[in-house]
């Protein structure tokens, strides 16, 4: 009985470590994005990110690849646009009844 316990106990202390590693790793991103986008571009981000969960880590990467080109914060409306560019690439399923 106790191997079961401390399998169970150790079972839960390595989940618990790795959501405080995640969490540690989301707000590092967090820091990242808020130095990479103008205040206005941060707060839609992370709009986007409670809505859609995808297109925020797929946006992510690409203002950091952005920031890393322009030598500059990116603004909202630069924002925007990739929103709307990463939309456009994905495709949208048409469902037909026959």
């Amino acid at each position: 009985m106790d191997e079961g316990l401390e399998a169970a106990r150790k079972k839960k202390l390595d989940s618990l470590e790795a959501e405080k590693e995640g969490r540690k790793k989301e707000e590092q991103v967090k820091e990242l994005l808020r130095r990479t986008l103008e205040e206005g571009a941060y707060a839609r981000l992370m709009n986007v990110k409670l809505a859609n969960a995808q297109l925020y880590a797929v946006a992510a990467n690409q203002v950091f690849s952005l920031y890393q080109k322009a030598g500059r914060k990116i603004t909202e409306a630069e924002l925007v646009a990739l929103l709307k560019a990463i939309k456009g690439r994905e495709r949208e399923t048409k469902i037909t009844f026959k």
